[in-house]
């Protein structure tokens, strides 16, 4: 009997499982940002390659272009690049800039890409799943005091850095409050979620010593809470909130130490002769903000900052305080100096219309417009929106889950993603 030939796939079908590939890589991307570069990095890249082999670039484009966080991320790197075109610098300097802020081109693509909601539960639940093991994988190396990565800044920590092992637990966390809130899980879905809330917690608040992420997790936690329990409950929820912070911080000897310490070099670091974390930082605000006063409403240019803040800081101080610094650990000051009022009016609007759309896009919606409250609220520290770690993290969330989303199907207690 003559075997049938198998026929060949279509360029649909190809087309179809390039698209699946790419997102499958998008997926890879995120959960790595925060542990590894070079993994993050080269899956980023099979995204793009994918993506473009799909035949389905420009269609999905389209569908970037026309959301209204797409929107927004063309309308502010629209700004970025003219503030290059006045800024006193190389262009090589100017390229890195612009590149450094590449995570919002990531960001617009996904937004066309995940627009289906199976897809977006994948994303979801293969995050949480990771962070999970992750998670656990911590507890032993912090309770017997084992540095396993070179430049560990404290036993248990293994991912890229404290702040980033932090954040990436504290966006797991918010994935596990709504994924409770918003589907149907079996009581042993629900048992393993409430335990994976717990690992998170623990190495947020006791394993971790990142201030960043003391403050991300309240301020997003917050923000979860008036999503799902409403405005008309705000006392309630800050009451709550207030309560469990005081258990925590009487609980808690790294968050006691870290706070403490903070408020010791806050206050001290104008006559202290050594440099400190929030010692560097007060002298970054107040140089910036003296720099902003000359130029307001456009900024010094795009790539300005290192140039424009190195002068002023070298004019004034002899000691540490004089050094130079590219980066004023505070984003909001930072798109100031460089791209003006303008840029920064932008860039606001840029973060509300994203947790508009998060508040909408429900079921996952919400998870991104928290987690970008977090990165706000970090931010205030750091430049978050532009760290390796953090700004891809953040991006890849966004894209993907403020993706307008098809009709969902039903989600059965036993369904896995």
């Amino acid at each position: 009997m003559a075997l049938k030939a198998k026929s060949m796939p279509t360029f649909a079908e190809f087309s179809e499982k390039s698209l699946a590939l790419c997102r499958y890589f998008a997926i890879i991307t995120a959960i790595a940002a925060p542990v590894s570069t070079a993994v993050s990095s080269v899956a980023s890249i099979a995204l793009l390659v994918t993506w473009l082999i799909s035949g389905q670039a420009l269609q999905t484009l389209k569908k970037s272009y026309q959301h209204p966080v797409g929107k927004a991320i063309l309308l502010f790197v629209a700004w970025l690049i003219i503030g290059a075109l006045y800024a006193d610098t190389e262009w090589p300097a100017k390229i890195t800039t612009l590149l450094s802020w590449k995570k919002l081109f990531f960001a617009f693509i996904l937004l066309g890409l995940f627009d289906e909601a199976l897809w977006q539960r994948r994303f979801v639940h293969s995050y949480v799943i990771f962070m999970f093991f992750a998670g656990i994988a911590a507890l032993p190396l912090w309770a017997f005091g084992l540095n396993v990565r070179e430049g560990a800044t404290g036993p248990g920590i293994f991912m890229t850095n404290w702040s980033s092992q932090s954040i990436a637990f504290v966006a797991a966390f918010l994935c596990c409050i709504f994924l409770i809130q918003n589907e149907a899980l079996s009581i042993k879905q629900k048992r393993y979620a409430w335990m994976a809330i717990a690992i998170f917690l623990f190495n947020i608040l006791f394993i971790s010593t990142s201030r960043s992420g003391y403050l991300a997790l309240p301020a997003s936690l917050f923000f979860a809470g008036m999503i799902i329990y409403g405005y008309k409950k705000l006392p309630q929820i800050l009451l709550v909130l207030f309560g469990v912070l005081l258990i925590v911080g009487a609980s808690s000897s790294n968050l006691q130490e870290r706070i403490k310490l903070g408020l010791q070099e806050k206050s001290s670091y104008q006559s202290s002769g050594n440099e400190s974390s929030i010692g560097l930082r007060m002298v970054f605000y107040k140089n910036t903000l003296e720099l902003i006063k000359d130029r307001v409403i456009f900024g010094y240019g795009t790539s300005s900052f290192e140039k424009t803040y190195t002068a002023l800081a070298a004019s004034k101080y002899q000691d540490w305080r004089g050094g130079k610094t590219a980066d004023p650990h505070n984003q909001y000051l930072f798109v100031w100096l460089e791209n003006g009022l303008i840029g920064l009016l932008l860039f606001f609007a840029y973060i509300y219309v994203a947790l508009k759309q998060g508040l909408h896009n429900k079921p996952y919606g919400p998870i991104a417009a928290c987690f970008l409250v977090a990165i706000c609220a970090s931010s205030l520290f750091n430049s978050h929106f532009k760290t390796f770690a953090e700004g891809n993290l953040l991006a890849f969330f966004l894209g993907a889950l403020l993706a307008r989303p098809q009709s969902l199907p039903a989600i059965s207690s036993g369904s896995h993603a």
